[in-house]
């Protein structure tokens, strides 16, 4: 029976909270419609004016030798060739992050500088414009160039791609190939301007009602008879009415 009785109470006492949420939410709305608007538009002049788009272009490479750890192939011309004296050493099979390292080394981006003749540009700078990752469970490299000029995107992930290519052939090494070369975007990459105005929109909600409960706290008047009811834990008397100049009531 008192369990009944306190369950009783705590849902009464949740019912008062929530009507009182409820109230602030419907006193202050004016104000949490006015800065959910205002952040919401904020965000789309900035996204839509100020931000300039990036494009991204992507280039699809495929490895055709790779292992999982660093190995040996059992290579049939290993051993000593009977023309020259010489020992040919095995020919090792990389592994996947060892071809990623290779495509994001300095001298990749050295080269790619150079061929484009791209004399503002360093390597730090142009290693930031660049993604380069494997495709997981798969022996393929996605190379990605952003810019917010579409062509200059576009050569730059080309030219990544063509550039580790002969770097390779220089070492006698070869086994990776170009199976999807980039194409020049039309379509920004960034910014998101939907998710952009979205999360303005989400963020102005939940800013602008932590503001409204804020106010409302910092608020000690009293203004309703209900207000004195819940502060001073009173009961009124009676309400003094009040005529403004259209002679409309009021009450306090």
């Amino acid at each position: 029976m008192n369990y009944t009785k306190r369950s009783l109470e705590e849902a009464d006492e949740i019912e008062i909270d929530l009507r009182q949420i409820l109230k602030v939410l419907r006193k202050r709305c004016k104000l949490i419609i006015l800065i959910t608007l205002l952040t919401t538009l904020a965000s789309g002049l900035v996204s839509y004016y100020v931000l300039k788009p990036v494009y991204q272009a992507k280039t699809l490479l495929m490895v055709t030798v790779a292992s999982d750890k660093l190995e040996v192939t059992t290579n049939p011309l290993t051993g000593n060739d009977p023309a020259t004296g010489l020992t040919i050493a095995p020919m090792p099979v990389l592994t996947m992050n060892t071809y990623l390292g290779q495509l994001k080394s300095e001298v990749v981006m050295r080269r790619v500088i150079t061929t484009l003749n791209l004399p503002n540009q360093t390597v730090e700078k142009l290693s930031q414009k660049t993604e380069i990752s494997i495709i997981k469970d798969s022996n393929l490299i996605e190379v990605k160039a952003n810019d917010t000029d579409p062509l200059l995107a576009t050569n730059i992930a080309n030219t990544i791609s063509a550039e580790y290519l002969d770097l390779m052939k220089e070492y006698m090494f070869s086994s990776v190939v170009v199976i999807s070369p980039a194409s020049i975007p039309t379509v920004p990459a960034k910014p998101n301007k939907q998710m952009n105005i979205a999360i303005a929109l989400i963020l102005g909600l939940i800013v602008s009602s932590l503001l409204a409960f804020l106010l409302e706290y910092l608020d000690n008047t009293l203004k309703t008879a209900d207000d004195v009811n819940r502060e001073l834990n009173l009961p009124v008397l009676g309400i003094i009415p009040l005529r403004n100049r259209k002679n409309t009531r009021q009450t306090i």
